[in-house]
């Protein structure tokens, strides 16, 4: 008795227990009021009563393994007064007027929402209710607003296409908590700019560090909107920007031996016909399967010295092994990889030191000034335009995270991350409409804490609701 009124948010008594059958796997209650006198709300004349209705109510919350059904007995009401003969039925705070299911149903479904993993379809068939039901239900209760600014965020573009005015959406993310601050349908300055402008400037002038990737619209959000703040390029973003240069190089590599051999393969057979296969060469195979060990950050490479079987060279080999044949095919693979490696050293290094971070970058743009590749002479110009921006991500804040506090260096891979929760979320639910809806998924999603619609007492929206019906 106790565990079913407290399943229920009842007190001893509210209600009286009649019965409990169990047929397979479900416990059937029949519930009842106690008997109390009842006076008309209009006239104050006394009530009677005009028998019982009986409703059923699905409860899907398992109780011992069991689901519940509830069979209310409702008394219905009349007034005594032959002018006013209002007349009404019993209620049940746990259900809602004309509602086959209980109040605490539509909590249950706007908590599972929580899970990324859940769709509206998924969601309505555990809850016996329809897609539609579902959905309208989380958008009754989730009306999610921005949080504020904090002295550090972060900012960075996700891929929806969603239509025409929604091709890469905006997320605002609070550094030190990881929260979501925003999502904005669109990185456009014609979204961007009411959105930042109506931010008070009182609340705008707290952000001291603007963290992103080297998007110069980005670059510029802090002469535009944040006057106190600096800029930091995320290092991953650079780091990427040289290694996809040194990997366009290895294709146009196997793209040049691709056709060397689609030639070679025609001289000696200028009897065949397409369509045919060639036979894979040592260089567009070492090129295809082992570039990672050029494009990888070395420190992260885990080279075993015991030799195994490989059946395209039919030869026992080793990682050592497979470098040594790829810097033979070329030796500019080589010179980019140690070329790319000064500057990965140099990133883990003088962390919490923005001061000794200047003075090496320094040296290593003199060094890619002068080499004779083009590509990192580029790589030179790139770290000159964007020196400062650079050398503020070796700046350490506080970070929150499983419950600890931890100094981190600002970057944007938290950001990162929750990108792909959002890319996650449209694939699983096979795409969205509604952007309203989608932002209002994510935030709640992935907020450690989010309020629903200002409101988080259930009963107290269920009892407004009530009081307008009647």
């Amino acid at each position: 008795m106790n565990s079913i009124t407290d399943l229920l948010d009842l007190e001893d008594n509210d209600v009286i227990i009649k019965s409990i059958d169990i047929q397979g796997q479900t416990k059937i209650l029949t519930l009842e009021t106690h008997p109390t006198a009842h006076f008309c709300p209009i006239c104050g004349f006394r009530m009677y009563s005009r028998g019982i209705k009986k409703r059923t109510i699905n409860h899907p919350i398992l109780q011992d393994n069991y689901s519940l059904v509830l069979i209310l007995k409702q008394r219905r009401w009349r007034c005594i007064n032959p002018d006013c003969h209002y007349s009404t039925n019993e209620s049940f705070k746990f259900v809602n007027k004309s509602r086959r299911m209980s109040n605490a149903t539509e909590m249950l479904i706007v908590s599972a929402y929580k899970d990324l993993m859940e769709t509206s379809t998924s969601i309505a068939k555990r809850f016996n209710v329809s897609d539609t039901f579902a959905h309208e239900v989380f958008d009754r209760y989730v009306k999610l607003d921005r949080l504020s600014l904090t002295d550090a965020i972060s900012v960075d573009e996700v891929f929806l296409d969603m239509d025409d005015y929604c091709k890469y959406a905006l997320v605002i993310q609070d550094f030190h908590t990881g929260d979501p601050i925003d999502l904005l349908r669109s990185r456009r300055t014609n979204v961007t700019e009411p959105y930042f402008t109506l931010i008070p400037i009182e609340e705008r002038l707290k952000v001291r560090y603007l963290i992103s990737d080297m998007y110069n619209p980005y670059i510029a959000y802090v002469e535009k909107y944040f006057p106190n703040a600096v800029s930091v390029v995320d290092s991953f973003h650079v780091i990427q920007w040289i290694v996809r240069l040194i990997d366009n190089y290895i294709r146009a590599l196997i793209k040049k031996f691709k056709q060397r051999d689609r030639e070679d393969f025609l001289k000696q057979h200028p009897e065949i016909q397409p369509p045919f296969s060639i036979p894979l060469s040592n260089e567009v195979y070492l090129l295809q399967k082992y570039r990672w060990l050029i494009l990888a950050n070395q420190s992260n490479i885990k080279y075993h010295n015991d030799p195994r079987m490989d059946n395209h060279f039919h030869a026992l080999m080793n990682t050592f092994d497979y470098e040594d044949a790829l810097f033979r095919i070329d030796p500019k693979l080589r010179e980019y990889r140690e070329l790319k490696e000064k500057y990965v050293q140099f990133n883990l290094r003088n962390a919490e030191n923005p001061a000794e971070a200047r003075k090496e970058i320094q040296i290593l743009i003199q060094e890619y000034k002068n080499s004779e590749h083009e590509i990192f002479r580029d790589f030179a110009s790139l770290l000159v335009k964007f020196e400062d921006s650079i050398i503020n991500s070796f700046i350490m804040v506080e970070k929150i995270g499983d419950g600890n506090i931890y100094d981190s260096r600002l970057s944007n891979g938290p950001i990162e991350s929750m990108n792909r929760k959002v890319k996650d979320l449209k694939r699983l639910g096979r795409g969205f409409r509604n952007f309203e809806h989608f932002r209002n998924r994510f935030l709640y999603a992935t907020r450690s804490a989010p309020i629903l619609n200002a409101v988080n007492e259930y009963n107290t929206v269920l009892y407004l609701e009530e009081s307008e019906d009647e």
